[in-house]
């Protein structure tokens, strides 16, 4: 009678299964799933803005704008359908749409193709894509006046990632593998093999 009883119990403990969950199994809450997402902005491309806008996080505009945009430790991104009268002040920007103002980024800017822009660039690092249209100037100079003006030490402590298109990095050669030289006032053209 006691036999059987410690009997049950084995074959209960048995068949007794322990669930143990660990953090790669259970769903994040909203709230976990907010706080490790960066936060972004989002001017949709039926949205007019008529004034200023100050964005402490990513901002990307679909929409129109007209005033000044400054996101000074974030990304702005401006989409295929955005229209920008104004400027826009960015650690990073990346414009498709339409501007005209002054674009300056105290780290990288990057024209897409598409895009067409009226105005001045200040920034370190500056990429045109082809297809892209620009009316205007660059200036690249991480000394600039205005871009310390406008992001303070900030700007003085982002240096221009160093990179020649012509140079090869690893060998100081270009693209022909002959060590490359710059052109001289007195030095000819050089003309590509088998061109006449």
């Amino acid at each position: 009678m006691f036999h059987k009883a410690k009997h049950r119990q084995a074959e209960a403990e048995a068949t007794t299964t322990r669930v143990v969950t660990t953090d790669a199994d259970r769903t994040p809450t909203h709230q976990e799933m907010s706080a490790t997402r960066s936060s972004v902005s989002v001017i949709g491309s039926h949205t007019s803005v008529h004034g200023d806008i100050d964005a402490g996080e990513d901002l990307t505009v679909e929409g129109h704008v007209e005033g000044t945009i400054t996101c000074k430790q974030n990304t702005v991104t401006l989409g295929n359908g955005s229209r920008i009268l104004g400027d826009v002040y960015a650690h990073t920007l990346h414009v498709s749409g339409e501007v005209e103002g002054n674009l300056v980024a105290s780290h990288r800017a990057t024209i897409h193709k598409d895009a067409n822009v009226r105005g001045t660039i200040v920034t370190p690092c500056l990429m045109l894509e082809d297809g892209s249209t620009f009316h205007g100037t660059i200036d690249m100079d991480p000394e600039n006046a205005l871009l310390k003006e406008a992001f303070g030490e900030l700007a003085a402590s982002r240096q221009a990632p160093s990179f020649s298109p012509f140079e090869d990095s690893d060998t100081g050669e270009d693209d022909s593998g002959e060590p490359f030289t710059e052109p001289t006032q007195d030095s000819e053209p050089r003309q590509a093999e088998g061109s006449t």
